[in-house]
């Protein structure tokens, strides 16, 4: 009988079916390594570009609803956009057609 390799448990399934992939994916093994297999990258996602993103994004939502704060003025040459499919503002450099999830010059708080 075909044995079949799970990625995230590191084990093997004896039967390749819905319901048993989905019985073994219910279990503690599987979610304890599922956890294991992406905290490995998630400080790197953090700290990457979408982090930053990520970050800009939560601050520009708390200066919406609390206005005492406000973002600083886009440097020369930058225009703000909105994405269509996400609905989230992204930078473009009107010269050089640059684009970017991230305010030119944000900085994070805190």
């Amino acid at each position: 009988m075909p044995r079949f390799f799970d990625d995230y448990s590191n084990t093997y399934l004896t039967h390749d079916s819905a319901a048993g992939r989905k019985q073994q994916r219910r279990g503690w093994k599987f979610r304890e390594n599922f956890k294991l297999y992406y905290q490995k990258h998630l400080e790197e996602w953090r700290s990457g570009p979408m982090g930053l993103a990520s970050a800009q994004q939560d601050a520009s939502n708390s200066n919406n609803n609390n206005n005492s704060m406000m973002m600083a003025p886009l440097p020369d040459g930058w225009i703000e956009e909105d994405d269509g499919a996400t609905h989230k503002k992204y930078y473009t450099h009107e010269k050089t057609g640059e684009r970017s999830w991230v305010r030119p010059g944000f900085v994070p708080p805190g």
